[in-house]
């Protein structure tokens, strides 16, 4: 594949817009000109909705994400469960959202050589349809047999399953070895699923949103935010993407798209001839990304086979492969480790991924070795090509596969040639299946709809006064835990130390120096007071008051700071760093654990409404020493409290807050980690 090629094809342009130029020749660089220029008059487009000044402690997709392995593989488990936890808060899985009914349409099936193909829809969300071809198989299997089945998530290939090559690219891909057969080299995403069938497998090749016949979310507002000015705004009918309420409900691409392949899972897995214990996922580039978070937190899939996108390195730039709170902490690597002991396949290429066999692979491979299944993951690593899903890697990916499903082929499985198929004997609509509603209207329709169900999961329509079952307590905790949990790392960054004043004081300063609050020392801790609260009269010699819980990142606008990234999107910020609200709880509890370290005396809390999040959230990190939170506010004051972000830059603005209940949502969490809450004016 050309540079050329791979550049027009791979649209995960933050990585390139930003760091081509360190990475690549000046020839590169030249070729790439008309695109940054196209790429920078996006980015002016967000002038009339300015962000503030951007703090450079500030964590974003191109940074250096290692893998840790743990000593003891029950160490590593309780770490998988948590990473699986996380992963399924950021993209919108936990709690699992309302489905459509389980109703696939297929019609206009085609015999081929050694297969056959279906045209295929059902919806995922209600209202929202997943569209793909469905390949199978030629001749019926033994009675009772079935048969195994692949998932294939394209990547940013333009127009995904209707990709088709230039005549220049084609020659270059054939005369390079990247390709055999012109058919292929013209749709190599076709030639991979006809040589599966052809294998015996069942076939699924869908499209991601904004590509083929997915219009539904278009792709210039999927994949590159979408607009020549400020975000739509919320109206009666609902929100859009990439807004406050959106992203406060975890609505986001990512989340859809994950969505969507979890559907797709159920739907193949229903056919009556595939069985659903041998089902497995692959794709390469962002079709690499759906294919590695789906395994993670998906058990009923066998194996996946994520080709050039896992490393220690780029994560992903594409608004669809970016998701608030989904790599805190965490990165590719780790994530995908969770896949384990199930089979795992890799490549890697001229990319990002080609430090992986020194960087990322030999941490993988020593995990696989904890479970005793270390022959299970492997790395196929083409550095003489670029960016890819060519001949030579899928050849790695069908031996792969020919070994998981023990399907008995000699190896290595070469393709043959096949009969290419183009748009129009490929698309899903026609006049007897017409193509459902699309637009931004749409767009706000499902997001509020979608918000809807989730709040009556949760049962909190009316308050903390209505206590939700067990059930829905443990999401809600769960859930708290997910998005609260940063702040322990931040926490660990604190220095604590006195000051010498005439009245003996401690200091928390930042790792810059920055004192991020003080508070007085005294021998017993009985009360904690947050903001302008009194403290009860008697317990005066007793109070912790908290005279400062600054950011712990410089901001000079009193907005939240945003990574430099010219798409507006919260993931690229949040994706990678705490909101602003958590590292605040980060420093109030590096305090707390210095403050309450000598003393086995269960604390009481006072706050006003102002900082009773940080109460609650104190609260809730530390449920055991802490006894009550006394709030000067009514209940119903805390309604809305982090749907009131007008913006992703807001103080308060939370990600995934409002899925969790907001606020009266973490009141309940925290009441049910046995913490007693009281609300006076």
């Amino acid at each position: 594949m050309s540079r050329r090629l791979f550049y027009r094809s791979h649209l995960d342009v933050t990585f390139w817009d930003r760091h081509i130029r360190s990475c690549l020749t000046s020839l590169l660089l030249f070729w790439t000109l008309s695109f940054a220029t196209s790429l920078e008059h996006h980015g002016g487009a967000f002038g009339q909705d300015s962000q503030p000044s951007h703090a450079a402690s500030l964590r974003d997709l191109n940074g250096h994400f290692p893998m840790t392995v743990p000593k003891s593989l029950a160490q590593w488990q309780a770490r998988a469960d948590a990473i699986r936890l996380q992963v399924g808060v950021a993209t919108a899985t936990h709690p699992k959202p309302k489905l459509a009914s389980l109703d696939a349409v297929t019609h206009g099936r085609r015999e081929l050589d050694g297969y056959s193909i279906e045209k295929m829809y059902f919806e995922s969300l209600p209202g929202l349809f997943v569209t793909g071809s469905l390949y199978r198989p030629h001749g019926k299997s033994n009675a009772g047999e079935r048969r195994p089945a692949v998932l294939y998530a394209h990547g940013h290939w333009e127009d995904g399953r209707f990709y088709a090559a230039t005549n220049e690219d084609v020659k270059e891909l054939l005369a390079t070895g990247a390709e055999r057969f012109e058919s292929a080299a013209v749709n190599m995403l076709q030639a991979a699923c006809v040589q599966l069938a052809r294998m015996g497998c069942v076939v699924f090749q869908y499209d991601m949103l904004g590509y083929a016949d997915s219009q539904q979310i278009s792709f210039d507002r999927a994949h590159r935010y979408g607009l020549k000015g400020p975000n739509e705004q919320t109206t009666a009918d609902g929100w859009p993407l990439y807004s406050a309420m959106a992203e406060g409900y975890g609505q986001s691409v990512m989340a859809i798209q994950t969505i969507n392949t979890q559907r797709a899972i159920e739907v193949i897995g229903s056919l009556e001839d595939v069985d659903p214990a041998k089902m497995v996922i692959t794709g390469a580039s962002g079709g690499g990304t759906q294919s590695f978070i789906a395994a993670a937190i998906e058990p009923r899939l066998a194996g996946a086979f994520p080709a050039v996108m896992v490393s220690t390195g780029m994560q992903g730039g594409c608004t669809c492969e970016n998701a608030c709170g989904l790599r805190v902490g965490t990165g590719n690597v780790e994530i995908t480790a969770t896949i384990a002991p199930r089979s795992l396949g890799l490549t890697a290429a001229d990319d990002w991924t080609k430090s992986m066999p020194n960087d990322g692979f030999p941490e993988l491979k020593e995990l696989y070795g904890l479970f005793g299944k270390a022959s299970e993951v492997e790395l196929n690593a083409f550095t003489h090509f670029p960016h890819n899903y060519n001949h030579v890697s899928r050849t790695a990916m069908y031996g792969w596969v020919n070994r998981v499903f023990d399907l008995g082929f000699e190896e290595p499985i070469l393709e043959r040639d096949f009969r290419l198929l183009g748009r129009n004997e490929l698309t899903v609509w026609d006049a007897n299946h017409p193509s459902p509603p699309s637009g931004i209207d749409f767009e706000r329709r499902l997001l509020q709809n979608w918000a809807s169900d989730t709040r009556d999961s949760i049962k909190l329509k009316d308050g903390i006064e209505n206590v939700p079952d067990d059930a829905v307590l443990q999401y809600l905790r769960e859930g708290w835990t997910t998005i609260l949990s940063p702040a322990l790392e931040v926490a660990s960054s604190i220095d604590i130390a006195p000051e010498k004043t005439s009245t003996p004081t401690q200091v928390a300063r930042s790792p810059s120096g920055k004192v991020v609050s003080k508070w007085k020392a005294t021998d017993s801790q009985v009360v904690i007071v947050l903001g302008t609260v009194l403290a009860e009269p008697q317990e005066e010699r007793n109070v912790w008051t908290v005279e400062s819980t600054d950011d712990v990142f410089d901001s000079t606008s009193g907005e939240q700071c945003l990574v430099d990234e010219p798409r507006r999107s919260a993931s690229y910020t949040y994706g990678y760093n705490a909101p602003q609200l958590v590292r605040r709880l980060g420093v109030l509890l590096a305090g707390f654990d210095s403050a309450t370290a000598s003393s086995n005396t269960k604390v009481r809390l006072s706050t006003d409404l102002e900082n009773t999040f940080l109460a609650a959230g104190l609260a809730m990190m530390r449920s055991e020493r802490i006894q009550s939170i006394s709030i000067r506010a009514a209940e119903t004051d805390l309604t809305g409290f982090c749907s009131r972000a007008a913006s992703i830059t807001d103080p308060n603005f939370v990600p995934h807050s409002l899925r969790y209940g907001d606020l009266p949502g973490l009141i309940m969490a925290v009441e049910a980690a046995g913490v007693k809450v009281a609300f006076s004016k």
